[in-house]
């Protein structure tokens, strides 16, 4: 598995944004599953590790502990560790 997702607050109905706890298994980007697209904005929060956020129309940017990101859902975008050890990070999307 490339990535691993971990639904927060699933639960709660009628929510306007997703938000998950990701772990970033993929050390490539042909490791990786692509490009990602879909409707809304998204957020990004590195909790553990070292992560490098390609997308589509921007160089990749390489986060740390603490860094973040906010971007529009709909360009192409995915992430992979450059750590060792598996990464994790916060992600929050919109769903509207």
């Amino acid at each position: 598995m490339i990535h691993e997702h971990e639904l927060l607050a699933g639960s709660l109905p009628k929510k306007q944004m997703l938000p998950y706890r990701a772990t970033i298994r993929a050390r490539s980007f042909e490791e990786s599953s692509g490009w990602v697209r879909h409707y809304g904005e998204e957020f990004l929060y590195v909790l553990t590790g070292v992560v490098r956020l390609y997308t589509e129309f921007f160089e990749p940017v390489d986060l740390r502990r603490g860094d973040r990101a906010y971007d529009d859902a709909a360009m192409g975008h995915n992430v992979i560790s450059l750590s060792e050890e598996d990464a994790t990070v916060l992600w929050v999307t919109s769903l509207i």
